[in-house]
């Protein structure tokens, strides 16, 4: 028991917490939303300052490129394919276990990210595209809830911070964003140095720990850059646009006319995700077992696998799936039409 009571003595001893501080820690609910290199150190560092509530939340499982910088995952976890959320709550849950854990295996759209956010004190964006970005801030800036942004590719890494109704929004500073196409670097064209990752997260955790402890006047009011091996820091002060469209006019497009994404490249993954449309109802054991008389399948209790035609198909419980060897989103809906259906 004293030891429970000595976790966070070094914390509280902060006089920018305190034992009150710590209190609030305890009782504030952080969302994570991705858990690739920023989410997953993000997720380390809030469970270790005693974040009550921790939701994680991510699409993807464990692959064996993640464990250069993304710190929750094992050897382990990438050989059983785990889905990230849920290898990154058992990883945590060795670490604090006084926390409470809630992993989400999901794509993130328009129908499900208000029910992901909701109940948030903070949510910290661990993203890898521009659209899901958008849609977040939209999300976010709606229910007047903090949110942290961060990036980072090769040796860069950029982070700010959205406080709805005081500072700008992501859209002010990047305007029509939900538009944008996603640039062809990605990590795995130009790679991304592991310390970059753990910089950006530390950045992104301490703004949300000074959220979550009441002191939202002491998170940064500029857009951070920084580029670690030239050693260059840099900062945008961030105006908030008075007739900025999400948060000026309260216009949110995206969540209220986007369309569930039927199909999604994968960032740095030569890959293309398939979301089904809500209406489509998938027997999962069924499938298990027609697949399993055609292939041989790799499969846990998450999710199956099986290769055809050069492809690695992988199908979670919800009929959601990833094709792999492909960037061609008709080539992909074709393979997933003709073994999974819809």
């Amino acid at each position: 028991m004293e030891s429970i009571q000595a976790r966070y003595a070094r914390q509280k001893v902060l006089k920018e917490i305190g034992p009150a501080g710590q209190q609030m820690l305890a009782g504030a609910t952080a969302v994570i939303v991705g858990l690739g290199a920023l989410g997953s150190n993000s997720a380390n560092l809030l469970a270790r300052a005693g974040v009550g509530r921790l939701r994680l939340v991510d699409r993807d499982f464990v692959d064996w490129t993640n464990l250069q910088r993304q710190s929750l995952f094992e050897e382990q976890d990438a050989a059983q394919r785990l889905p990230k959320a849920e290898a990154a709550a058992r990883y945590l849950k060795r670490i604090n276990s006084q926390i409470r854990y809630e992993p989400v295996t999901d794509d993130v759209n328009p129908g499900n990210i208000e029910r992901l956010i909701v109940g948030a004190t903070a949510v910290v964006d661990g993203l890898d595209n521009f659209y899901t970005r958008a849609l977040l801030n939209e999300a976010c800036v709606k229910h007047g809830i903090p949110w942290v942004y961060g990036a980072c590719l090769a040796t860069y890494g950029s982070a700010a911070t959205i406080i709805p109704g005081v500072s700008a929004c992501l859209n002010c500073l990047l305007p029509n964003l939900g538009e944008a196409t996603t640039p062809p670097l990605s990590c795995e064209t130009v790679g991304v140095l592991g310390p970059i990752a753990a910089l950006v997260a530390a950045w992104q955790s301490s703004e949300a720990i000074k959220i979550m402890v009441g002191s939202k006047d002491a998170v940064s009011n500029h857009l951070v850059h920084v580029e670690m091996w030239h050693n260059d820091f840099s900062t945008l002060p961030m105006t908030r646009v008075a007739n900025c469209s999400v948060c000026g006019q309260h216009n949110f497009e995206l969540l209220e006319h986007g369309s569930r994404l039927a199909t999604a490249s994968l960032c740095g993954r030569d890959a293309v995700q398939i979301v089904p449309p809500p209406s489509f109802n998938v027997d999962f054991d069924l499938l298990r077992q027609t697949l399993g008389r055609l292939f041989p399948l790799e499969q846990n209790p998450y999710l199956i696998k099986f290769h055809v035609d050069n492809h690695d198909v992988v199908v979670f419980h919800d009929g959601r799936a990833m094709i792999f060897g492909t960037s061609d989103p008709k080539e992909a809906l074709s393979l997933y039409g003709k073994y999974v259906g819809g």
